[in-house]
């Protein structure tokens, strides 16, 4: 048989409950229905602090609260719930046949309150570069076309159809070859009413030619990597220079050697194996400086070959 610890148990009772409809919402569903509004906006309360509530039911969490308000007269709470809801949902509307008109008429206030004179928006999102993303606002669904309007040159403004997907707006950004590029998006409605722009004509965006463009704000230059060539040919400049100091240090050290080899000066008895040492050793070094300058010289023709190339 299968033991779950307590940890494990938690963890399976957490993720079930979850997955489960939020029991509170269900219990004010019917109490609503049972026109027992200050009972539902109690079990309200408390379903809109469940983890992990989902934007469908947040939002209907939100209206059924604001409903239950006013049935209660409880004007200023139902106005907040409305409030909140149509920040999380501009575009959000009531069923105008089956609502009752008292709700309909504090719905409709707190909408033109947060959206006057039916205001329609184009909010910037963040893109990747190339692309511009923008959030349609349009609270009293006005917007029936969107448009990129186009500019090469001098010449006359052109109008583009976009494809409206959801209420949001994700196109690529004009491409500009040997002239600068402007743009701006446009919003009509079904009368052909401009209800909304990112840009304008009068302040574009432009699209610089590759030759032209220079590097956006906050954004730097990327530098062109140098040639493989040229890489090879730093290398082997730095190894001749390199070549060059080991060869004269190996130098200087067999001259050195050399001179304690003929010094006559040292204790009798010990002085001839040391010179005959030192000298060995001045020889060996001399080759080795022979062979680094040799080298450093092969690197120096070939830095200077690379660097032709």
């Amino acid at each position: 048989m299968l033991n779950l610890g307590p940890p494990v148990l938690t963890v399976v009772v957490t993720l079930a409950l979850a997955q489960a409809a939020n029991p509170y919402l269900d219990g004010a569903r019917v109490l609503a229905r049972e026109l027992k509004f200050a009972e539902a906006i109690a079990q309200l309360r408390v379903a809109r602090q469940v983890p992990d509530l989902d934007p469908a039911q947040r939002i209907e969490v939100l209206e059924l609260l604001a409903k239950c308000h006013v049935a209660e007269g409880n004007r200023p709470d139902a106005e907040a719930a409305f409030t909140e809801l149509l920040a999380l949902e501009p575009e959000r509307e009531l069923d105008r046949e089956t609502t009752s008109p008292k709700i309909l008429a504090v719905f409709d206030q707190v909408k033109r309150r947060l959206f006057p004179e039916e205001r329609v928006s184009l909010v910037e999102e963040n893109a990747p570069f190339g692309r511009v993303r923008a959030r349609i606002v349009d609270p009293f669904r006005r917007v029936s076309a969107a448009q990129v309007v186009v500019r090469r040159g001098e010449g006359p403004w052109e109008e583009r159809p976009l494809t409206l997907d959801g209420r949001a707006l994700d196109v690529p950004t004009p491409l500009a070859t040997t002239e600068a590029v402007s743009w701006f998006l446009q919003l009509k409605s079904a009368t052909g009413e401009v209800l909304a722009t990112l840009a304008t004509a009068e302040a574009p965006r432009v699209v610089e030619p590759a030759s032209l463009a220079t590097p956006r704000p906050g954004v730097p230059a990327v530098e062109p990597s140098p040639p493989p060539t040229k890489v090879a040919g730093v290398v082997a400049t730095v190894a001749a220079f390199a070549a060059v100091g080991v060869g004269t240090a190996l130098q200087l050290s067999s001259q050195s050697l050399e001179r304690a080899a003929r010094d006559s000066s040292r204790p009798p008895g010990d002085w001839a194996d040391t010179a005959r040492a030192a000298h060995a050793e001045a020889v060996t070094q001399a080759s080795w400086s022979i062979g680094m300058f040799v080298t450093g010289g092969a690197a120096a023709v070939t830095a200077a070959v690379l660097f032709a190339w």
